[in-house]
């Protein structure tokens, strides 16, 4: 199933098997994100229930990916273009992973009010 015109279910949800997704608020600014950048956006971590997130993340039951957040799987002059877009669209969460192999790095992106935003971290 479709969550948005260019992100499925799969994609988006929690890798668990609990059948949990972003909330649609979420999911709608994903798609403004994605048609704002016009080019594919590689989804490795998309939402997380508490459960997942406490095995999965220091963060323990409450982070970012179970408010809506996604890890964007992009490296070099993509990454670039793709956190120019982040910011011009008004995502605030900006968490850079940008070395390794370049197939494995990426962008965290989100947008959430109950943390202080706007931040930029490195991992």
């Amino acid at each position: 199933m479709m969550a948005t015109a260019h992100f499925t279910d799969a994609e988006l949800g929690c890798k668990c098997g609990c059948g949990g997704l972003p909330p649609q608020d979420f999911q709608d600014l994903l798609e403004a994100l994605r048609i704002f950048h016009d080019a594919p956006l590689r989804i490795s971590s998309g939402y997380r229930c508490p459960d997942h997130n406490a095995k999965v993340s220091k963060t323990g039951r409450a982070g970012p990916h179970t408010k809506g957040a996604v890890d964007v799987l992009v490296s070099g002059e993509r990454a670039y273009e793709l956190l120019q877009d982040a910011i011009s669209l008004g995502w605030t969460g900006i968490g850079l992973s940008q070395k390794g192999p370049h197939e494995s790095r990426f962008l965290h992106l989100d947008r959430l009010v109950d943390s202080p935003r706007p931040t930029v971290w490195s991992y």
